[in-house]
């Protein structure tokens, strides 16, 4: 032994400017030393040996730590025993190597002239801010900290909280790289990183919207969409939960820059949802997308129908997108309600068509059972819209219009509760609402004799979006009710303004009221506002 002490302590002065070995920690494990001629073989317990002694620096660790995490259900004596041989082993698999191993007295130390060790240069470099040093630190990280290794629990507790330290400075890292990478080989190297940390964890966002950045920064804003919805979906898959507000953010502002005005969340017609990209046709998809959105907002009849052209081209391109043959739908929905065609039964049933084509394509996707459970509760078939439209705010319990959807259905079928609670949930997911939100909430407010909360929502909802006909018409019921006939009439005017199909045939025979009192309530004060009896033919001025 004392042979043995000593020859390692004359290597110490003999090997001080020896090349050092090569550890790495970082993914798989791997060693190599100057005299190996390729990767060394040791046992898992050695492996774990080494990786505690280089996480612990110049200090070393204690035996009794490597006792008690590598040996916890052995008796003290037998589990120093097992350490004395775990070293002998290794030092034997080192060969001169050894001598960059020190483990006399009661620490074990690995000399960092003797240890090339990846982690100690990946600490040191993720924390500086050139692009140089971040590259160097991305190409050190090839995976978490001993990926493969398994030696026990009590081992595991140490590395795991180990790893995830490193996996929160290498995220730190990515974020920082896609800030400013510019070039392809930086571009490459924080593509690289990001994938690598998600490999290890799957559903870590910030990792999706330091990819989505980067994208978006290079100007492809439809490859970064498209990282958005696979964002979304491994959410939903892996832990039922909707991306947080920060992606959500990092969305709208992706899609502000692109020329839109979406939010994140489906809009109320349903907005553009995109499914994961497979190639170049999907990214022309996702602008098409994008495009007729843009149009769809303008919300006339003449933008409604280049909506339509985005989203038919988009289909074609994609005949199984489900989001695209929805939006296809939600257009025709739209027109049939809004008077902007010859035969509004026709475009009812084209939507309908498209929400069932879109479900038979993918069903677990929120906005074609939002579309087909509005196409059904305009049939008056209510429990089944309501089943479609339960669906929808599960598959998307985080999407404002999922709930606004909802809402809107239980108002026409008298849970004014139910309503108004959806469409809070609505607004709090979403307070930027265009005065749709606000509509539904005025209507059930109204239904429910609370008049001047309904006048509120409704004042507020006109505010937002004069343009929008269902205020009007519920302003003119609110109106009536509280014996202001001269507003009411007022407010019937506008209403019947904006829309050629608006008439007491439509409140008696169109609305989608369930409860009997509930309509005769608004046909009530309709009449006595002087509404028309029947809709204007097509071609006819609506005012």
């Amino acid at each position: 032994m004392l042979k043995q002490a000593a020859c390692v302590g004359g290597r110490k002065k003999k090997d001080s400017g020896m090349q050092a070995s090569r550890l790495r920690l970082l993914g798989d494990f791997s060693l190599e030393t100057p005299f190996s001629g390729g990767p060394v073989r040791v046992g898992r317990k050695a492996q774990a040996l080494l990786a505690l002694a280089a996480m612990h620096g110049t200090s070393g660790a204690g035996r009794s730590q490597f006792v008690a995490l590598l040996w916890p259900d052995h008796s003290d004596e037998d589990a120093r025993s097992a350490l004395r041989q775990c070293l002998h082993l290794l030092r034997r698999a080192l060969g001169d190597a050894a001598a960059g191993l020190d483990s006399d007295g009661d620490r074990i130390v690995l000399r960092p002239s003797a240890f090339d060790v990846d982690l100690r240069r990946f600490e040191a470099l993720a924390k500086r801010r050139d692009m140089e040093a971040m590259l160097a630190a991305a190409n050190l990280y090839r995976g978490d900290f001993l990926q493969s290794l398994d030696v026990g629990n009590e081992f595991e507790h140490w590395a795991g909280a180990e790893r995830e330290r490193l996996r929160d400075l290498a995220q730190g890292l990515l974020v920082r790289m896609s800030e400013c990478a510019e070039g392809a080989a930086a571009c490459d190297a924080t593509v690289q990183l990001a994938h690598r940390l998600l490999a290890s964890d799957p559903v870590h966002e910030g990792c999706y919207r330091a990819l989505m950045r980067l994208h978006a920064r290079a100007g492809l804003r439809g490859k970064a969409l498209q990282l958005w919805d696979e964002c979304r979906t491994v959410l939903r898959r892996e832990l039922g939960v909707a991306p947080s507000a920060q992606t959500f953010a990092l969305v709208d502002e992706l899609r502000a820059g692109a020329g839109g005005a979406a939010r994140a969340e489906p809009p109320a017609s349903g907005g553009p949802i995109v499914s994961p990209a497979r190639s170049a046709e999907d990214t022309a998809v996702v602008d098409l997308l994008l495009r007729g959105w843009q149009f769809f907002t303008l919300m006339t009849a003449e933008s409604m129908v280049k909506a339509r052209e985005s989203y038919e081209a988009a289909v074609a391109l994609a005949p199984g997108n489900a989001e695209a043959i929805a939006k296809v739908g939600w257009t025709h929905w739209i027109d049939s309600l809004s008077g902007w065609v010859a035969d509004p039964s026709e475009s009812f049933e084209k939507a309908h068509e498209c929400a069932s084509r879109a479900i038979a394509c993918s069903p677990g996707l929120m906005l074609p059972h939002a579309l087909m459970g509005k196409v059904l509760l305009w049939r008056m078939e209510h429990e089944a819209a309501l089943e479609q439209l339960h669906m929808a705010v599960e598959l998307g319990p985080q999407a404002a219009y999922a709930h606004f959807h909802l809402g809107d259905a239980a108002m026409w079928c008298g849970r004014l509760d139910e309503s108004l609670a959806h469409v809070g949930r609505a607004l709090a997911l979403d307070p930027n609402d265009h005065g749709m939100f606000l509509t539904i909430r005025g209507y059930a407010l109204w239904l429910a004799g609370r008049h001047h909360d309904a006048q509120a929502a409704f004042t507020s909802a006109i505010t937002r979006n004069p343009a929008y006909l269902w205020p009007h018409n519920g302003m003119t019921a609110v109106h009536y009710e509280l014996g202001d006939l001269r507003s009411a009439r007022d407010a019937v005017v506008t209403a019947c303004s904006l829309n050629r199909r608006i008439s007491l045939s439509f409140v008696r025979d169109v609305l989608p009221f369930r409860v009997p009192e509930h309509r005769a309530r608004l046909l009530a004060a309709c009449e006595a506002a002087g509404m028309r009896a029947q809709e204007v033919p097509m071609g006819e001025a609506a005012g």
